[in-house]
C-alpha cells in the first residue's frame, strides 16, 4: 500500500513537472492599450487636447476612443490627412506630453489584470508585451499599472513601425516553441497573422466588433484567458 502511494506521488510529481515545463517553453504575448490598459480613462482628453491645440476639433469621445491601439501614422492620417507636416509635429509634442501625464495621474488596468497574470505565471508561461508604444512608454506605463514585473521580455516598436514586425523581432530573438498573442485590435491580429502564431481576441478592449468576428479565440472577461491559453497549449502540444 505504502509503495502505491510513493509511486502515485511520484506520477503526479512527472506530470506536474511535464506540464510546467511545456508552459514555460509557451510565451503569451500581450498588447497594453485595451488589453491590459484601460487607456481611455486618460486618452480621450490627451487626444482633445493635443487636437484642440492643433485647431482640429468636431471628434466623438467614441471616435477618439476607436483610436486607442493604432500607430501614430494611421492616427495622423486620420486627423490631418497627409500635407500638414507643421500641424503634425505640434501634434506629435502634444500628444505625447498630454498622454504621459495622463498615464502618470490615472492610468488603471481592467479589472482582473494582476489575478490573471499571477494564474499565468504561477503555470510556467512566459509573459511578454508587444506594442506600438515606445519602450520608454512601455516603462511608464507598465510601472504605474504595476504589472511590469511579471514580463519576462518587453517589446516596444520598432524603427520600421508596425507591430507585426516588432513581433517578428521578438519571436526571432527569444525562439519560444509556441507562442500565442492576445489583443483587442486588428492590428494585433494581423501581426500574429504574418507571424503564424495563435491569437486570442478581447472583446473587452476597444476594437469594433467586426475586428474580432473572424477570431478562432476570443474572451469576454480578462479571466477566461489562462483557461483559453491551456487550451490553445493542448491543441499545439507546446510546439510552434
Amino acid at each position: 500500500m505504502l509503495r502505491q502511494f510513493i509511486l502515485y506521488l511520484v506520477y503526479l510529481s512527472y506530470v506536474f513537472w511535464g506540464v510546467w515545463l511545456v508552459s514555460s517553453k509557451v510565451f503569451v504575448i500581450f498588447d497594453v492599450d485595451g488589453t491590459i490598459n484601460q487607456t481611455e480613462v486618460y486618452a480621450v482628453k490627451a487626444y482633445r487636447k493635443a487636437l484642440e491645440e492643433t485647431g482640429k476639433t468636431g471628434f466623438s469621445d467614441q471616435e477618439l476612443i476607436e483610436r486607442i491601439g493604432a500607430p501614430f501614422e494611421q492616427d495622423v492620417r486620420y486627423f490631418f490627412g497627409e500635407n500638414e507636416s507643421e500641424q503634425v509635429e505640434l501634434f506629435r509634442k502634444l500628444i505625447q506630453k498630454y498622454w504621459i501625464n495622463g498615464i502618470k495621474d490615472s492610468a488603471k488596468t481592467f479589472e482582473g489584470i494582476h489575478q490573471m497574470l499571477e494564474e499565468l505565471k504561477e503555470k510556467g508561461y512566459k509573459l511578454a508585451v508587444c506594442s506600438n508604444a515606445s519602450n520608454w512608454e512601455l516603462d511608464v506605463i507598465l510601472k504605474k499599472l504595476e504589472v511590469k514585473d511579471y514580463f519576462d521580455v518587453i517589446q516596444g516598436v520598432t524603427s520600421k513601425n508596425n507591430k507585426k514586425y516588432s513581433l517578428e523581432e521578438l519571436l526571432l530573438r527569444e525562439k519560444p516553441e509556441l507562442a500565442v498573442m492576445v489583443g483587442d485590435r486588428s492590428y494585433d491580429n494581423e501581426a500574429a497573422r504574418y507571424n503564424q502564431i495563435p491569437f486570442v481576441g478581447c472583446k473587452y478592449g476597444y476594437g469594433k466588433p467586426e475586428e474580432l468576428r473572424e477570431c478562432q479565440y476570443t474572451i469576454e472577461t480578462v479571466l477566461e484567458l489562462p483557461k483559453i491559453i491551456d487550451k490553445i497549449v493542448s491543441i499545439r502540444g507546446g510546439t510552434a
